[in-house]
């Protein structure tokens, strides 16, 4: 009985190839499964130990007394006294971060979490009062405050050194707020003989060392700001209001400089209008406004630096497996090429059987990159597949050196799709040669098949 061979092979294909699809589209399920643990991990740190960290440079806070018209209950008017602020940042100022990165610090089971140990330093100059309008300022009430996201972080009460003598945070009354920072300040009522200090201007330094997750955001509010960062993590993402004007980033060091001029004053604006904790983190989070015509450009705030995974396993074997279509239409192609050539009969069980092989490649990829490196976790799951498919076809075929060659093919394979995962900015230029070459090696192997020929066969 004579069938249209190649029709009937190429439906089979095809619907091998759909099922196979399926598998992936399963195996991508349980990627993302995983990674939402990850990330649930990441949250469950971040409310039992330690959050992202957000620190507002020291500004003060000087209240003062105006007289004004008040209206009492039934709409009477009288004249009262009011007590409004001002916020008032340091001329200039200069700082310096020196991040210890560690994905060690913060773990459950295999979960990790990025963390980081900042040792931050600040010096700069606050300017006399004598340029501010006449006010009847009440400075036994002054206070320099110093708003930190989660204090948690801290190892110790900062000290804030004025013309060479130390001062020590204590935390504000209103501080603890579950949404809000930590405030902490310094307050002429503690201190009156810095009333003379705040009056005629002082130079001031700060150190402090700060633990945090992930991401840590630096908002200056001096009118004049240099701020440099650096660090023992390679793969570091900047945001926030301004990005840095030089930045270097090698295997396991990162440096990033800023220099501005309006951030500062910008940034005290939003905080004049803030009576306490919760209020900064509504200004310095808010919530994008889909309307603007660029939309996030109001809601970041501050000098921002993200530590991200070097090699995210989760996101690597989700690119992974969309490349694993292409491996298997390359390996049915493959193999449907060995029947034309070589006048041999391959079942579909036995198709089936191979996309089982490669399906289970991403499976082990996954789960052995969860406890070792996605390098090593790939080398060895590669080899496992393209080992177990050789050694079956050399069975399939009765051909040792075809057998081979389909190992060395299948290698070569999964070697350029090694390669497309770490070309992450090239990915799509090395993707489309790859589909040059690989279509014009079709061409060249098949240039003399007569598929006419070919077609009619005894099934």
């Amino acid at each position: 009985m004579r069938r249209n061979f190649i029709h009937l092979k190429i439906g089979a294909i095809l619907f091998l190839i759909l099922i196979f699809y399926l598998g992936l589209l399963f195996i991508s399920g349980l990627v993302n499964e995983r990674q939402r643990y990850q990330q649930q991990v990441i949250k469950d740190i971040a409310n039992e130990q330690i959050r992202p960290q957000q620190v507002i440079a020291p500004y003060l806070k000087l209240p003062y007394q105006v007289h004004t018209t008040c209206t009492n209950e039934n709409k009477e008017t009288y004249q009262c006294n009011e007590i409004r602020f001002i916020t008032i940042g340091a001329e200039n100022s200069d700082w310096t971060a020196a991040f210890k990165v560690s994905d060690s610090t913060y773990k459950r089971t295999i979960y990790k979490a990025i963390s980081y140990q900042n040792h931050m330093t600040a010096q700069g100059i606050f300017k006399s009062l004598s340029n501010e309008p006449q006010r009847s300022y009440l400075w036994d009430q002054a206070e320099i405050i110093f708003p930190i996201q989660d204090a948690r972080g801290l190892n110790a009460k900062p000290n804030f050194n004025i013309d060479g003598k130390a001062y020590k945070f204590d935390f504000a009354e209103q501080s603890q707020s579950q949404r809000g920072f930590d405030v902490m300040h310094i307050t002429t009522k503690q201190y009156p003989e810095l009333i003379q200090k705040l009056q005629q201007g002082f130079k001031f330094n700060l150190q402090f060392e700060l633990e945090g997750l992930s991401e840590f955001t630096f908002i200056p509010t001096s009118y004049e700001m240099t701020y440099q960062a650096k660090g023992n993590w390679g793969d570091a993402k900047y945001d926030g209001q301004s990005l840095p004007f030089k930045k270097s980033s090698q295997q396991q060091q990162f440096q990033a400089d800023w220099k501005n001029i309006a951030l500062g004053k910008r940034n005290l604006d939003q905080l004049s209008m803030c009576e306490n904790s919760e209020c900064f983190y509504q200004q310095f989070n808010s919530q994008p406004d889909a309307s603007a015509a660029y939309p996030n450009a109001a809601t970041k705030s501050g000098l921002s630096i993200q530590f991200l995974d070097q090699v995210n396993i989760y996101t690597q074997t989700d690119r992974a497996i969309k490349y694993g279509i292409m491996v298997i239409i390359i390996t049915f192609g493959c193999f449907f090429l060995f029947e034309v050539l070589k006048n041999l009969k391959i079942h579909p069980v036995q198709y089936a059987l191979v996309a089982m092989a490669q399906g289970v490649f991403f499976v082990l990829l996954l789960s052995i990159s969860e406890y070792y490196s996605f390098s090593l976790a790939y080398l060895i799951a590669a080899i496992a597949c393209v080992g177990l498919i050789t050694w079956y076809l050399y069975f399939v075929v009765k051909d040792l050196k075809a057998a081979i060659l389909f190992g060395i093919l299948l290698s070569v394979l999964y070697g350029m799709m090694y390669l497309l995962l770490q070309s992450s900015g090239k990915t799509f230029l090395f993707g489309s040669i790859l589909s040059f070459v690989l279509i014009a090696c079709v061409m060249f192997v098949t240039r003399h098949v007569n598929w006419y020929q070919s077609e009619q066969q005894t099934v």
